[in-house]
């Protein structure tokens, strides 16, 4: 049997894992969303997502950097009074979530949940190119205990691919709602040197005047920057 390794790790690096997924079981693989209000603070996100896999499939292992750094100290555990079934696996040095257990059933207690955005890109990739991950087929932590599906992406009339209503809702007019992300890379001739590269754009304005032209992109050109545009940091006295 062939077997699909993802592969994450911490921001740090001190915990690294590995997800052996089979080549004939993949659709065992969920990618599961929670806006509980634990999930939201554990990872300071409004949509914390999930991978989930029986725990069989998953091996970490951690790596202390200096000798004084114990496994108990860079693989942390935490488990709140008021959900003693329940374990948040997280780094002890940076602070990434890497995993979430829980046994409040006995169903339950057979699967772990990774975060997913503890994955590598390549394995994040992956899990895109087979279907697990695409925004459409994305269903709730909660939900799914109950047995049932929430989606949380669908098309509009234009084909256009939209998140969840409540989340758009959100950031619309807001400045998270006039970030532009584009991505690009490029290849040596030779196929040896790889660069990849990401460029977040905000625009400040808001975007019916800037659309009207009354107000400049708010971008300026370097010749236009002079000294007096330099910070002088200076210590405390």
């Amino acid at each position: 049997m062939s077997y699909e390794q993802l592969r994450g790790s911490c921001a740090c690096g001190r915990n690294q894992y590995l997800i052996e997924i089979p080549s004939d079981d993949i659709e065992a693989a969920q990618v599961l969303f929670d806006d509980n209000a634990d999930h939201r603070r554990a990872h300071s996100s409004p949509l914390p997502a999930f991978l989930r896999v029986p725990i069989p499939w998953l091996r970490s292992t951690t790596y202390a950097f200096y000798p004084d750094e114990t496994h108990s100290a860079i693989r942390r555990v935490f488990t709140p009074r008021y959900a003693p079934y329940t374990k948040r696996h997280f780094c002890g040095f940076c602070g990434a979530p890497l995993s979430y257990w829980s046994e409040e059933s006995r169903d339950e207690a057979e699967w772990v949940y990774v975060s997913l955005g503890s994955l590598e890109r390549d394995s994040i990739g992956w899990l895109s190119d087979v279907d697990i991950l695409p925004p459409a087929n994305a269903r709730s932590l909660k939900e799914e205990r109950s047995n049932g599906t929430k989606e949380l992406a669908k098309k509009d009339e234009g084909g256009q691919i939209r998140g969840q209503p409540w989340f758009e809702e959100i950031i619309h007019g807001s400045d998270l709602g006039r970030l532009k992300r584009r991505r690009g890379g490029e290849t040596s001739a030779d196929g040896r040197t790889k660069v990849e590269w990401e460029a977040v754009e905000f625009n400040s304005e808001e975007p019916e005047r800037a659309a009207e032209g009354s107000i400049g992109t708010g971008k300026r050109k370097i010749t236009e920057m002079t000294e007096s545009n330099d910070v002088v940091m200076k210590g405390g006295h």
